[in-house]
């Protein structure tokens, strides 16, 4: 009894000094300004709008808006098919530290500011879906423009 007693006061105590305790880092805002919120969301429309024009369309658009520092992939990569993409909105968030994984030779990190969100990627030819795929997309926004990294498609 006298043993439960006195583990129950250190589980009581250890409890309350945490609840003052100052948790050490620096706080990073999450936020995602309501503009580039609104940018990102009208490029991912335009982009599912170019792929409704089939997909020459889609690849003219993508190979327009390809971030710098990452070669587009080659034209095989659109072939016959065209990528629906759905943002997961509530999980955009800043990315400053990431970097494209395949870059140019001395091209470092994208100028702007970068941002990732999760998303459904829908691979179709035609109106028919081939493949969905399920990850990442990174955007870069700069000079009130939205850039992205085209996926190989095929």
């Amino acid at each position: 009894m006298r043993v439960a007693a006195l583990v129950l006061g250190v589980v009581l105590t250890a409890g309350a000094a945490g609840c003052g305790a100052v948790v050490p880092g620096t706080p990073r805002l999450g936020a995602v300004p309501s503009t580039d919120r609104a940018l990102i969301t009208a490029y991912v429309e335009a982009s599912n709008r170019a792929g409704d024009g089939g997909p020459a369309a889609q690849t003219d658009f993508l190979r327009s808006t390809q971030a710098e520092g990452a070669p587009f992939p080659p034209d095989r990569c659109f072939g016959e098919v065209t990528l629906d993409t759905r943002l997961v909105q509530r999980t955009l968030r800043p990315d400053a530290d990431w970097t494209p994984p395949a870059t140019l030779p001395n091209v470092g990190r994208p100028a702007g500011a970068i941002y990732v969100a999760a998303a459904a990627v829908s691979v179709r030819r035609g109106a028919v879906e081939v493949r969905e795929d399920v990850g990442s997309k990174h955007f870069v926004v700069r000079d009130a423009r939205v850039f992205s990294y085209a996926p190989c498609a095929d």
